[in-house]
């Protein structure tokens, strides 16, 4: 499948400010299920860019502007070729053993630790164990459980929370949007010893029909299994994140790919707005 991805990110401010420093992550990456054939990014008023790779491996672009402002746009048109492979996973007992290894920690120890975005109660942790009857099935047959039990206990529900918001209150709301059921499942995922990575970027649903997500930035799960590799998982639409999800940044939590951040020299309100195309080629 070939996309063409248009997003438009614009910031007005109450008064001119000074000059202003920001770090975009808006190019979606490269991997042997995704191929980039094309990226475009412009920035209104005009800027001084940097780019690199983070840590994560993410396509990072800092710019600068130094003449006083009064607006940031910025614009980016991204053409994305999407070829997955079958995600089928064969647990095996070999594989089991594998995960339950101490070398196999140590290799994803950073996606098997909780963060401040991630943390749910130890009651809460046991709760999900125990109704989807973990110790009963294995490791992947409960991240199927698991996906599924967020998107049916969990109502989607914009505005309810904001991007601040961490995994154990949206676990009390019930409610939220894709960030916080990608939290809550990251949560689970790792508290079952299963390496498991935020995913942001976006999806697309048809020109007919609608997704949870559809019209904003998405995102979702990627948990590691051994000799397969990442396999995605989206709660917010219960379903594998496979040809209709387009990846743009990975890391530990939302805070490792925000999308638009940095900071201003000036006194002034800011208002933002977002707009996001996605359409099939």
């Amino acid at each position: 499948m070939k996309y063409e991805v248009l997003q438009s990110t614009h910031y007005q401010y109450s008064s001119p400010i000074r000059q202003s420093i920001n770090q975009s992550i808006f190019k979606p990456l490269s991997s042997e299920n995704q191929k980039v054939l094309s990226y475009e990014q412009t920035i209104t008023p005009e800027a001084y860019c940097s780019e690199h790779n983070d840590y994560w491996g993410n396509d990072v672009v800092t710019f600068y502007i130094w003449a006083p402002h009064d607006q940031l746009h910025v614009q980016t048109r991204s053409v994305i070729e999407l070829n997955h492979r079958c995600s089928f996973v064969n647990m095996t007992d070999e594989v089991e053993e594998v995960m339950e290894s101490n070398q196999f920690k140590q290799d994803f120890a950073e996606f098997l630790m909780q963060t401040n975005y991630t943390t749910l109660s130890t009651e809460a942790l046991h709760m999900i164990s125990e109704t989807l009857n973990r110790n009963a099935v294995n490791r992947y047959v409960f991240i199927e459980r698991l996906n599924s039990y967020i998107y049916e206990n969990f109502s989607y529900m914009p505005g309810t929370t904001d991007v601040k918001t961490i995994a154990a209150e949206a676990f009390d709301k019930k409610t939220g949007v894709c960030q916080d059921f990608t939290h809550m499942m990251l949560s689970v995922c790792r508290h079952e010893g299963i390496p498991a990575r935020y995913v942001s970027g976006y999806i697309y649903s048809g020109e007919e029909v609608a997704m949870r997500g559809d019209s904003v930035t998405h995102a979702w799960v990627e948990v590691y299994f051994p000799n397969h590799g990442w396999v995605g998982f989206d709660p917010t639409n219960n379903m594998l994140a496979l040809d209709h999800h387009i990846c743009v940044a990975t890391g530990r939590d939302y805070a490792d790919v925000s999308p638009l951040k940095g900071v201003y020299y000036g006194v002034a309100e800011q208002e933002m707005n977002v707009s996001i195309s996605v359409k099939a080629m």
